[in-house]
């Protein structure tokens, strides 16, 4: 298997970094996988991931989104929350159509065979893959795990107003103990957009393989979010795995050399839903 870290994607001010796993003889089909808020392409059990569906002859891509937070030096940790604080949901939507684009073009690809793209996306990862499915041509079939249904994930009327008010909205990370903020150009971003950014829409509009699969144990994002998917679009297929978490039982950092048993299932139910397609 052949595993190349951190290659250099042009972006605007902070470049994307990808992994790519792979081998030499592979399917020629490729899986993008997206992660999800205050998430990063080497959490916890991701690389482990991204080996089992190589292993089986997929090319896997995962990526930092460039405003997540992570910086160009150190990928295991929070460094840059000067970008973090400038994330908005049409930036990551912009970083698929550039990872995609470097995939088409890029000379890394020139000796491996893509006929086939595939999009994962965890948490609000999920949301984003769904977008990009919907608008991206590229984009054969798209796989959400412990997705949210909707970006409108913003509270009350008052705690927008308060958000305005102080310029920034803080979400305390309790396993790095840093406040991470966000600037208000994030709902801005979002109300000048909102026509965009209509997961409902874009699912009900979905002429693609869909795959659903949530924990009904989780805590970040309920599985109600799994069944509205799944109601506005009867050709998905929904899974949902009993008493999983948001992260299928994972943690960073994750120190074990093999999947936990729930992201196991995860990664199982994915295989076997595109073999059931090729």
């Amino acid at each position: 298997m052949k595993i190349e870290k951190n290659i250099v994607v042009p972006y605007l001010q902070n470049n994307i970094r990808a992994d790519v796993y792979f081998k030499e003889q592979n399917k020629g089909k490729l899986l993008l996988f997206l992660h999800g808020f205050k998430g990063f392409k080497d959490w916890g059990a991701w690389h482990l991931v991204a080996q089992k569906f190589a292993e089986e002859g997929y090319i896997f891509v995962k990526f930092n989104f460039s405003h997540n937070g992570i910086g160009q030096d150190n990928f295991q940790e929070f460094t840059r929350l000067d970008l973090f604080a400038q994330n908005n949901y049409t930036k990551e939507l912009d970083n698929v159509k550039t990872v995609l684009n470097w995939i088409e073009k890029d000379k890394f690809w020139n000796d491996i065979n893509v006929k086939d793209i595939s999009i994962i996306g965890h948490s609000r990862g999920g949301g984003i893959a769904l977008q990009s499915a919907f608008e991206d041509r590229r984009i054969d079939k798209v796989i959400t795990w412990a997705s949210i249904c909707d970006f409108n994930r913003f509270g009350t009327a008052e705690n927008i107003q308060n958000w305005k008010e102080q310029g920034y909205k803080n979400f305390y990370n309790g396993r790095t103990k840093q406040d991470m903020k966000i600037g208000f150009q994030f709902y801005e971003d979002y109300e000048n957009n909102k026509a965009k950014l209509d997961i409902e829409n874009a699912v009900k509009k979905l002429n693609k393989p869909q795959l659903i699969i949530h924990g009904t144990a989780d805590e970040a994002v309920g599985f109600s979010h799994a069944q509205r998917l799944k109601n506005w679009n009867a050709k998905a297929e929904l899974h949902l795995i009993e008493n999983a978490n948001h992260v299928f039982g994972a943690k960073h950092p994750y120190a074990d050399n093999h999947l936990p048993k729930d992201l196991g299932e995860v990664v199982k139910i994915s295989l076997g839903w595109l073999y059931n397609l090729s």
